[in-house]
Formats: C-alpha cells, structure tokens, sequence
C-alpha cells in the first residue's frame, strides 16, 4: 500500500510540475503565430509595392522570405516541446488510472493471444485486463514485439536486464522523458522502420559529381550578368531553364528519395531526441553502458548518423514548397546535392542503423520492465535463476500475482526442496488454486524475461514452464474437449522427451472424460513425469491423487481451504501443507438457488 500511495504521489507531483510547462508552450504558441502571420503578409505587401522587381527589391524579398521560414522553423520547435510536455502529461495521467486497476490506456496484447504457446494462453499472459496490458508501457509496435519476445521466449541476459532496469527506476523522469519522445508521432509514423527504407537504392550518374558543383557556378554567373545589365532578361530566361534541364534528368530519382526521406523524417527525428536525451544519463549498469558506448562513443556513433539523417530530412522537405525548390535547385543544384549526401550517408552509417534502432526499441522494454518495479516496488525482487541440476531448490516466499489490487492481495509461501518432485494442490473451488498456479507461472515468466518478480524470493532452477490449464473443443478441426486435452499434454510430452528442462503446470487434467477413467489417467499420467523427473504442480479436485505421496516420497501434497459457518462461505486463499478436508460445490449450488436445500 505504502508503495502504492507513493507512485501516485509521484505522477500527480509530476503533472502539477508538467501544467506549469503546458502553459508556458501554449502561451508561446500563440504567440508564434501571431509572428508567422505578420512576416507572411510582410511579405505579400513587399511583393505588390516592390512590382516591378529590380535587384535590390528582389533581395529584399528573399530576406523577408528567409525570416518567414525562419519563424516558421521557431514555431515549429515550439510545437514539438509542446506535444513533448503533452506525452508526458498523458503518461503520468495514465500511471494514475493503472494505479486504480484501470489499463485500458494500454494495448492488451490481444493479437499475442497463441493457444499453442507453451503456457502464455493458460496464464492469461495477453487480453483485456491481462498482465501483458499492466506491464506493458512501449510506445512502438516494434518495441512491443520486443518486449513480447522476452515474455514468451525468455533472454540469456537476465542479470544485465535486471542490472538495467534497477538503474533505470533510479530515473524515473528520465524514462518518461524517453517514453514521451517516441510517443509524440502517429501510430503510421511510429511504426517506419529506418533501416527498411533506407536500403532502397536512389542511382544517379556519374556526371552528377561534376555537375553539383559545375551549375551553382554557371548559375551566380549569369545572375551577376543580368544584375549588371550585361544580358537581358530573356537571355538570363533561357539560361536559368537549361541550366534546370540536368535537374529535371534526376527528378524521378531524386522524388523517390524525397518520399523515403519523407516518410522516415519524423521516425528519425523522435529517435534522435531520444539519443540526445539518453546522452544527458551517465548510466553505470553494463548493458546500458554498452547502449551508450555504441549511440555515442564509437567513430561512426548512432547520435551524429540520426543528426545527419534528420538534416537530410529536412534539406528534403525544403523542396515542398516549388518556389524554394525552383530557387535552391538554381543556386546550389539542390536534387543532385541531396542525392550525392544520401549515398554519403548511406555508405557511411548505413550497415549501422538497424543496430541503432534495436537498442531503441529495446530501451522501451527495459522501461515497462523499471515502471513495473516503480509501481509495485516494495512487493517485488530480483529472481534467482538457479543452474545447479543436482540440486534443483524452489523457494518463494510472500508470493503474488500483481494483477490482484492490493488491497485484496493474499501472498503465499511455496518450497520444493532438491528431494521433491512434483506438488499435488487439493481445496474446494473459489479457494485460490488456479490463482495461485498463474502466479507462479506469471513470476516464472517473469524471471525468465530478465524483470523483477512479484515476490520476496524467489528462488527458481533454470526449466522452462509449460502448462495445461485450459483447452476447448474446436468444431472446425472436428478436435472434441478430451481430444484437445491430450493433444495439450502430448505436446509437453514432446518437449520432455526431447530433453528440455521443464516446470509443469496443471489444471484439472482430463476433464473431459468420466470421473473413473479421470482418476486413473491423471495418476499414471503423474506417475509417469515422476519417473521422467519432471518438477511441477497440479490443481485438482480428485483427492484420490493425494495417495501418491504413499507411494513417491517426491510427491508432496498442498490445499487451500474454506470455512463454511451455516450460510455463509470464507476462503482466506492460504496454501498449506496437507490434504483438503472441505468441499463446497453443494454448499454454492444451494446458494444459488440451483438445487434444494
């Protein structure tokens, strides 16, 4: 609860601090646009009095021009520190809805859903109100993927991540400020892939070497010969359009390299922000060293490509406008200029960008995972993933599922020692069993994806969770309720016998089958991965099951239990050790009205 209380207190301090910012920007706003206003119709009426143009007049309408997109520039600077200061409002507005079980403003996952996936479908990993919708916090559909691929899959550098996001929670406003970054664009835009569009070719021929620096020339020539009235107007005419004909040779080539610059311009600027930001740090932790040492202190760093690229992006778009296209390709041979930079760039950064990306999407999987330890601090800790096979403890203590409020959070203890094998779990229905089986399967997930886990320890070997918790008939593959049941646990099989280290989690195997036929598959089913050595735990109302502790001392039983005191039911949802004594189905159908009493 106290943690609770202070990442609230946290966000809201931070949206007080974020309002003063917001009115500042907008005042500003406002004002720039006023300027913008004056400058453009300072310009149309220097235009319409100067007619007929001589130089000097020309000259002062270029000036005027220049200072046009001058404040244009300004303001629009303005505008991307203003919707910065909006990202990072909306953030610390949605931490406090998340604070009260509220995470519809972040994506469930829905499209991750995968019934054949190991254990992810049984753990409710994806969905609406999901575990995926409370921790995820990436702003990018590739850094979403990224982060879905440690919680399905799992990394081998879980103690760099953590080392990482331990650092990172350090700084708190700092992330913020890189999650606000990448969330300032549209979601077509914040989903180009720099490195995808930038190895598209853009040819050109070789005279285009020469003639970038051939036509400036010939083009300030003859403007100083018509200045000075040594050609006339018509002759400098003629001249301007055949010194524009190279240019126009390039134009196809040249647009396709204005559309894909174009369309990675504000991908490439977010993510130099972002570099720039990340530069502001001096992170200690190794991992987000390394990040560093590759963004910034390389020879051919991802902060001077990004600047560069970003300039490109912006000499580019100088083209939009036609009359600026017209004067820039006159004066300075822009097309074949920004052509010759491309390849410039390109050949110097372009076998890098694609690593640059890869450690920006896999900041904002390191940050879902510091924003989960920030939110629920004092109830999680760092895993302890075991490799000892000769002696493979389970210890956790005060464990949970970060799902439940806290406020309604009932924490349990659970020990496997190395002698141990597999847990049966016996209690009447409502009483925990399946909560208690998902926390540990989320907490294992957890471990293996390299974040904190919601316990106060965890000590867990190195197996891979495979679960069966919940199947269903599929009318199209003619597959009946049993059917899918086996073909579930025959796919665990499989995985055991071709010698992966696992942990089994069970829900009530065999449902689809009669109660004898039940009894009988679920213990030799048991028997079997005892003898296989598997580690695991199974839920069950069968109490038959519990007899197998008689005959494997691997076998340990545990229950939850419930109290029934005339009408009314309690469930206090604590494991124990033992075999449950109470039932409740009548009892609840009674209460329901379904049969009599």
């Amino acid at each position: 609860m106290e943690n609770e209380n202070y990442s609230t207190a946290f966000y809201k301090a931070r949206l007080a601090e974020l309002s003063i910012e917001l009115k500042k920007y907008s005042r500003r706003s406002k004002i720039w646009a006023i300027i913008r206003l004056i400058t453009f119709i300072g310009v149309a009426v220097l235009a319409y009095t100067t007619y007929p143009y001589n130089g000097y007049s020309v000259l002062m309408i270029i000036a005027s021009l220049l200072l046009f997109l001058y404040f244009v520039r300004k303001s629009a600077e303005n505008k991307e520190q203003l919707n910065f200061v909006k990202a990072l409002i909306l953030i610390n507005e949605n931490e406090i809805k998340s604070s009260k079980q509220d995470y519809s403003a972040f994506n469930d996952g829905k499209e991750y859903i995968d019934p054949n996936h190991a254990f992810s479908y049984d753990m409710d990993v994806f969905g609406e109100n999901s575990f995926f919708q409370l921790f995820n916090r990436t702003v990018t559909q590739t850094g979403e993927k990224k982060l879905v691929a440690y919680l399905l899959n799992g990394t081998q550098n879980r103690k760099e991540n953590i080392e990482a996001i331990d650092e990172l929670t350090e700084h708190k406003t700092w992330y913020q400020g890189y999650l606000a970054y990448g969330s300032t664009l549209e979601k077509d835009e914040a989903e180009v892939n720099i490195s995808e569009v930038i190895e598209k070719p853009f040819p050109y021929q070789s005279w285009v070497k020469v003639a970038r620096f051939v036509l400036p020339i010939f083009a300030i020539s003859i403007s100083a010969l018509y200045y000075f009235d040594i050609i006339s107007g018509l002759q400098f005419l003629i001249a301007a359009v055949l010194l524009l004909l190279p240019i126009r040779q390039t134009l196809k080539t040249t647009n396709e390299a204005h559309k894909a610059l174009s369309n990675i311009g504000k991908r490439a600027k977010a993510i130099s922000n972002q570099l720039e930001y990340m530069e502001t740090v001096s992170f200690k932790s190794d991992l987000l060293k390394q990040y560093q040492n590759e963004l910034f202190k390389q020879k051919e760093n991802g902060k001077v490509g990004l600047k560069k690229l970003s300039q490109l992006v912006k000499e580019a778009e100088y083209r939009d406008n036609i009359l600026v296209a017209i004067f820039l390709n006159f004066f300075f041979a822009w097309d074949l200029r920004l052509l010759m930079k491309i390849k410039e760039w390109k050949d110097v950064y372009g076998d890098k960008v694609k690593r640059w990306e890869e450690i920006v999407y896999d900041m904002e999987s390191l940050i879902s995972g510091a924003n989960f330890r920030m939110n629920f601090k004092d109830h999680t800790t760092i895993p302890e993933i075991t490799q000892n096979e000769q002696e493979e403890h389970i210890k956790l203590v005060e464990l949970g599922h970060p799902i439940i409020p806290l406020k309604k959070l009932i924490k349990n203890n659970f020990i496997l020692p190395p002698t141990k094998q597999f847990a049966i779990i016996t209690g009447p229905n409502m009483a925990g069993k399946s909560t208690f089986l998902r926390s540990i399967g989320i907490n294992l997930m957890l471990a293996h994806a390299g974040f904190h886990v919601f316990a106060k320890e965890f000590v867990f070997p190195n197996r891979k969770l495979y679960s069966s918790m919940r199947t269903s008939d599929n009318l199209k593959d003619e597959t009946s309720y049993f059917h899918a049941e086996l073909l579930r646990l025959r796919f665990i099989m499989d995985a055991i016998e071709q010698g992966e280290q696992v942990f089994i989690i069970l829900d009530e195997i065999l449902k689809g089958t009669n109660s004898k036929d039940k009894e009988e598959g679920s213990s030799k089913f048991l028997q079997k991965l005892n003898q296989l050595k598997v580690k695991g735990i199974i839920a069950t109302h069968d109490l038959s099951l519990t007899n197998l502790t008689d005959q494997y001392p691997s076998i340990i039983n545990q229950y939850f239990d419930t109290e029934i005191k005339g009408e009314e039911i309690s469930f206090d949802y604590t494991i124990r050790d033992g075999v449950a004594k109470n039932m409740n189905a009548s009892f609840l159908l009674r209460k329901m009205g379904l049969i009599d009493k």
